[in-house]
């Protein structure tokens, strides 16, 4: 099993939140993978821009070291175009990053990990785990 890092988690593992760092080492220990998407890593780099924070950032560094970087593809975007036709048609909207997140674990069958779930409860397909709890 592939699991994908949502924003949120990857700042919790970075404030050092005991339950998600818990889980992380529980999911390694298993030889689970761990990913972190194109998307992801620019909403993080996006927010140390906006605020240097050298400790963090040298742990982001590190798990960068990691876990892959998975890129955007072709299919991602496809998919991510029809995740915001069927959200739209429902009348529900959310931020383009997170239907880019969706997207890429339904084309690569990734669980994603979040404690965002409210976002993505809406969206057919997507398997997602809530480290915090």
């Amino acid at each position: 099993m592939t699991f994908a890092l949502d924003t949120n988690v990857i700042i919790d593992l970075l404030n050092l939140e005991p339950l998600p760092s818990k889980r992380l080492g529980e999911t390694q220990k298993a030889n689970h993978s761990v990913v972190i998407l194109s998307i992801v890593n620019y909403e993080i780099k996006k927010g140390f821009n906006h605020r240097a924070t050298p400790k963090k950032q040298a742990g982001y560094a590190y798990m960068r070291e990691e876990f892959a970087l998975i890129e955007v593809t072709e299919e991602v975007w496809d998919c991510a175009a029809l995740i915001w036709s069927d959200l739209r048609k429902m009348g529900i909207t959310i931020g383009d990053a997170d239907i880019l997140i969706a997207a890429f674990c339904i084309i690569h069958n990734y669980t994603l990990v979040t404690n965002n779930t409210k976002h993505f409860n809406q969206i057919d397909g997507l398997t997602i785990v809530d480290w915090t709890k």
